[in-house]
């Protein structure tokens, strides 16, 4: 068996429409400090100020999943202290479902805290989350949310949690 691999990238993300418990995580286009061609990023930016944002990512589970699933989350703070908890639920849907993919309940979060580089502001940050993968199967519709709630007493961190990109990991047939 080997190692499948998706990458979910901020560009990507759905975000969610904002009203009452449905918060999205910011979007800022950042640009590097090289001298000439400068590196240009988007990052989600989930706020570190008492909120829970989101980000969601829709895909189909390749053919090939056996089983497993785990999400690296590569990410950055301007801060050299205290930690950020990220949070993941995922919900698979197999075509002819009894629910729709809009109603379809997700299964229980999986979480990681992760503290900020000390060493600099907005060094390079990679958190793991193992999921819980809600009885997925290849072929099946995946709705994956990240999510920081910033009020959790786990996360200390007050400035934003800046996503570069996230890599969907799972075993392969």
């Amino acid at each position: 068996m080997a190692t499948g691999y998706l990458e979910l990238l901020p560009g990507a993300a759905m975000l969610p429409d904002g009203s009452t418990n449905n918060v999205g995580a910011g979007t800022t286009r950042r640009q590097g400090t090289q001298a000439t061609r400068k590196a240009h990023f988007l990052t989600l930016d989930f706020d570190g100020a008492g909120a829970v944002e989101g980000a969601w990512w829709t895909f189909v589970l390749p053919s090939d999943y056996a089983s497993g699933g785990s999400l690296d989350i590569f990410w950055m703070a301007n801060a050299t202290a205290n930690a950020v908890k990220w949070q993941t639920q995922v919900g698979a849907i197999t075509p002819d479902d009894a629910d729709t993919p809009l109603e379809h309940a997700l299964a229980a979060a999986a979480t990681v805290t992760t503290n900020v580089n000390t060493t600099e502001a907005r060094r390079l940050t990679k958190s793991t989350i193992t999921l819980t993968m809600d009885s997925a199967a290849g072929g099946d519709l995946i709705e994956l949310v990240l999510f920081r709630d910033s009020a959790d007493a786990a996360d200390t961190a007050t400035v934003d949690g800046e996503v570069i990109a996230c890599i969907f990991s799972y075993t392969t047939t």
